[in-house]
């Protein structure tokens, strides 16, 4: 698809910095789970033939987050100062094909860097009257960075690999489009 570039993601020219943390010793913060799917608004008519993909999002020890942080232009970090997390997306089985259509409540924006993939595809929605229309997506790989709309529904289409992985960045003020123009000017 690709058509709108700038409206949902885009690649960024950033890497997770040559640190090193073991996932055993992380505290799980939040689980998103959509098993209930009349608590979802995106995820009622999406179809599902198996077990949707959960999301887990570990807090990253202080020292790593503000590491990964510490690579922000300073534009950026006068306006918000983000936090870094560490994701993963298990498949609880393998015919699981999906993290459904959903929205990020509690961040406008993140930016992603994938550590595992394997050509999972995030698809970005528009809302149209009730109805979701897909608009465009993207495939990263393994080290790349992505700005993401997080206020837009997205989902993700699983693959092969029973584990997807990431490190975010959470930005609960910045917009993806204030933030996207703040990351240009820097340049």
């Amino acid at each position: 698809m690709g058509q709108f570039p700038n409206m949902f993601y885009k690649k960024l020219d950033l890497t997770a910095p040559n640190i090193s943390f073991k996932r055993d010793g992380l505290k799980l913060v939040q689980v998103s789970d959509v098993h209930n799917r009349d608590k979802y608004k995106y995820t009622r008519a999406f179809e599902e033939d198996a077990l949707p993909t959960p999301l887990k999002i570990y807090a990253l020890p202080q020292e790593v987050s503000d590491a990964i942080v510490a690579q922000l232009p300073k534009s950026v970090l006068e306006k918000e100062i983000p936090k870094a997390f560490y994701m993963e997306m298990p498949k609880p089985c393998a015919e699981s094909k999906h993290l459904p259509p959903h929205i990020d409540r509690a961040r406008r924006c993140a930016i992603n860097i994938y550590l595992a993939c394997d050509g999972e595809e995030t698809k970005f929605y528009d809302d149209v009257d009730g109805e979701l229309q897909e608009k465009d997506s993207f495939v990263a790989k393994p080290n790349e960075a992505w700005l993401l709309d997080v206020s837009k529904p997205h989902s993700v289409s699983m693959k092969k690999s029973m584990l997807r992985s990431s490190i975010s960045i959470s930005f609960r003020k910045l917009s993806f489009d204030k933030l996207n123009t703040l990351l240009q000017e820097s340049v």
